[in-house]
């Protein structure tokens, strides 16, 4: 697996950074050292190639979708990570994969 996540929203600035800093935060807290990047939804096609997980903000569409499965590219909801539902369950597939 590609040795990076990121995190995707319209702009890669507000919402998909506080997601990335939230995940990167929890990362440190379990000593797993992993790039985490937030990123604009318009570059997701050149970011996907790089990357070894993809966490989005808004529900990608279905070329993205299809062009992750390709890649092998694993992809979660972000939005748990907003709310706090369903956060330790993604959280812990993320972390098994980093693994």
């Amino acid at each position: 697996m590609k040795r990076r996540l990121i995190v995707a929203c319209g702009s890669g600035v507000a919402t998909s950074q506080t997601i990335a800093s939230k995940i990167a935060g929890m990362l440190e807290d379990d000593g797993i050292d992993f790039p985490v990047e937030a990123v604009d939804y318009k570059s997701i096609q050149n970011e996907l190639p790089l990357t070894g997980i993809y966490v989005y903000v808004a529900q990608p569409d279905d070329e993205v979708l299809e062009k992750a499965a390709e890649l092998g590219v694993h992809v979660f909801a972000g939005i748990p990570f907003l709310t706090g539902m369903g956060m330790d369950t993604i959280y812990e597939e993320i972390k098994e994969l980093i693994g």
